[in-house]
């Protein structure tokens, strides 16, 4: 048997680790992951934004270590914030999730694995943007490095996944609040 390594191989197993570990720690989990991801985004590209505008771009303050090539530094620097944030904030966090039990464990499974998909694209879709040089929170226009584009174009997988962003970064949001009311009220 020959198996060809790519980059839709390595997407579609990234999403079933992610959906299998939400099975694993829950809905309730699952949803606190989502919501550290969210918070993860939000801090990743502040702060390399502060990072890329005062270290980077302005010569005045340049840092006393001299780095060969900052945008790579800066993707790493992003992504780095982005995991560990999500990281502490799901195993740190002060508060969890209690979502009520849905009315039927079909529609427990369901939402279970919904939300696995909804994490994985989340998480996904965002380290790829991370790793094109692109930032979220400035209009950086869809930047694109050459690594990024070899994958963008070898790949459907990674194509459906980066045009698709504003999809996986809205769709967690709006699951959460329909599935809210789902519940019968039991805890």
């Amino acid at each position: 048997m020959n198996i060809n390594l790519s980059w839709d191989l390595f997407v579609i197993v990234f999403f079933a680790v992610i959906i299998a570990y939400s099975f694993i720690v829950g809905r309730n989990k699952t949803l606190k992951i989502i919501i550290a991801t969210y918070i993860a985004i939000l801090a990743a590209d502040g702060i390399g934004n502060l990072i890329k505008r005062y270290l980077i771009e302005e010569p005045s303050l340049s840092p006393p270590i001299q780095i060969t090539n900052p945008e790579v530094a800066l993707v790493i620097i992003k992504i780095f914030i982005f995991v560990a944030t999500i990281v502490l904030v799901t195993t740190k966090g002060r508060f969890n999730l209690k979502m009520k039990k849905p009315k039927s464990t079909l529609t427990g499974v369901g939402l279970n694995f919904l939300y696995g998909i909804l994490s994985a694209g989340l998480i996904t879709s965002t380290i790829l943007i991370y790793t094109s040089g692109a930032s979220l929170l400035e209009n950086g226009g869809g930047l694109m490095n050459a690594t990024v584009m070899n994958m963008y174009n070898n790949s459907v997988m990674v194509q459906y996944v980066i045009n698709y962003y504003n999809i996986w970064f809205a769709l967690p949001a709006a699951t959460f609040l329909i599935s809210s009311f789902l519940g019968d009220g039991d805890e």
